[in-house]
């Protein structure tokens, strides 16, 4: 899954949660830079998380 996937999901989430009938363009568009700055986070996380991982001898191709 990449950012793009990811910023969707959560998009789709916050608008999920809310009543956005009636919201504005510059609404819409809050929530999705706001669903893109949660995927850049998640990503980041995740790819820290994959780099402090202990690797074994297998895994490092030795």
């Amino acid at each position: 899954m990449d950012i793009h996937d990811t910023a969707f999901a959560l998009f789709v989430s916050l608008v999920g949660r809310h009543d956005l009938g009636n919201a504005s363009d510059e609404t819409r568009a809050a929530i999705g830079r706001e669903a893109y700055r949660l995927a850049e986070a998640f990503v980041a996380a995740k790819d820290t998380y994959i780099r402090e991982l202990p690797a074994s001898h297998l895994d490092a191709g030795f």
